[in-house]
């Protein structure tokens, strides 16, 4: 009996330390069970704090309205007359349009949570591809297809935003205030098809003024401010973003491919690189504050209020903007093609119109923004304006786009100075 004792006394020490450590270790798998939880609450706090962010269904949706991009720039390229130039210009801003019905609903409505509303948009990818296919012949042998797309998306993506505002009495006062307009703009714009020459152009033109007209009655608010837009600030300013992305892609790839095109010398090569330079002072001159600045202003919006401020400051504001660069695009192919030509008149016109639109169109967020006056963006687009009709035909087109570059280089080095002395100030 002693010897058993004594057996059991020794194997206590041992079960109390097994013991021991089976204990620590589900107090450390719990431990780390808890901090898992909690960071992972963290993440989603801080990205909900930090707002909704584009979806894979947009970004897929943004693909079709790269390659009409692309075909507004093939309009515009074709034909760079004050004529073709007024077309280009009503086709570029019919698809911009068309890509902004989808930019509110998708601010609206979360298209990434697998809800019905994003398979009803994923439905609107073929025949919003179709109208992009039938953009280059629009205002002739392909106009009624192009027009009859242009309906069937356009209708379809208001009657997802029907369904979406109806259950809130404030959105869907908005809505029913904007859709009579709103649904005449593409229905005469079919109509408007089967005419010819510059009676279609007349009425499409009208169909862009029904477009405005809408937008403008759908930010009017009634006696009891019940009409209200659901905008989601980093979400909405995040898409008008990733359009100047694709402008910009617009530049690379209408320089790319020229350069592909012909045997890449001394001389082609110095034209890509000037060409993509300017390009990229512009990614600058957008992306180095210009997002955050505008998010904060339409998240600083009142909501009733924030309808109004986001129609403004991007949907009209971002135009002339991305605009600009389509228009640049066309210049960019035709100074890498001819580096040590000068530059036709049409393409310096062009080209100081791109600045002008793009330069002119930050100047004009900024002034939504902060109520002042940008005068260097003013006085940039005078300069510019001057080279071109002074020097551009005396110079090499390489040589002129450098010019240019330079130029808007050092205005975006005073603005941006300018905007960090304030940041630093308040």
């Amino acid at each position: 009996m002693g010897g058993s004792d004594d057996v059991d006394r020794e194997r206590e020490p041992v079960d109390r330390s097994e013991g021991d450590v089976e204990e620590a270790v589900e107090e450390a798998v719990e431990e780390a069970v808890e901090e898992a939880v909690e960071d992972a609450l963290e993440e989603v706090e801080q990205r909900v704090a930090e707002g909704r962010h584009a979806t894979n269904l947009e970004l897929f949706l943004d693909l079709v309205f790269v390659f009409a991009v692309t075909e507004v720039a093939g309009v515009l390229a074709g034909d760079l007359q004050w004529a073709g130039f007024g077309r280009g210009l009503l086709l570029a801003w019919l698809v911009w349009w068309l890509w902004s019905q989808f930019t509110w609903l998708g601010s609206a409505v979360d298209l990434g949570t697998g809800s019905l509303s994003q398979y009803l948009v994923l439905l609107a990818v073929p025949p919003t591809l179709l109208m992009a296919v039938a953009l280059p012949d629009a205002y002739g042998a392909t106009g009624s297809k192009f027009a009859a797309a242009y309906l069937v998306v356009n209708l379809w993506c208001l009657a997802i935003q029907g369904r979406n505002n109806w259950s809130d009495a404030g959105a869907r006062s908005a809505w029913l205030q904007y859709l009579p307009l709103a649904a005449l703009a593409p229905v005469a714009l079919f109509a408007g098809s089967f005419l010819d020459g510059g009676a279609r152009v007349a009425v499409w033109a009208l169909v862009a003024a029904f477009n405005v007209g809408s937008a403008l009655s759908a930010g009017r608010q009634d006696e009891a401010g019940r009409r209200e837009w659901s905008i989601e600030p980093t979400h909405f300013a995040e898409r008008h973003a990733l359009f100047v992305i694709i402008s910009l892609g617009e530049v690379l790839v209408a320089v790319g491919a020229t350069a592909a095109e012909v045997e890449l010398t001394t001389t082609i090569g110095a034209g890509l690189v000037t060409a993509v330079g300017l390009a990229c002072v512009f990614w600058w001159a957008y992306f180095a504050y210009i997002p955050g600045v505008v998010e904060r202003r339409l998240a600083a919006a009142t909501p009733r209020d924030r309808g109004r401020v986001a129609r403004d400051l991007f949907t009209f504001g971002h135009f002339p903007v991305v605009f600009g660069l389509v228009l640049y695009a066309v210049v960019a192919k035709h100074v890498v093609a001819h580096p040590t030509e000068a530059l036709g008149t049409a393409d310096l016109v062009a080209l100081a119109g791109a600045v002008a639109c793009f330069v002119g169109g930050l100047a004009a967020l900024q002034w939504q923004c902060v109520h002042r006056l940008s005068r260097e963006r003013s006085l940039l687009v005078v300069a510019v304006a001057a080279l071109c009709a002074l020097v551009g035909p005396r110079v090499d087109a390489v040589v002129i786009v450098a010019l240019v570059g330079l130029a808007v280089a050092g205005q975006q080095v005073v603005t941006y100075r300018s905007f960090r002395r304030a940041t630093m100030a308040s």
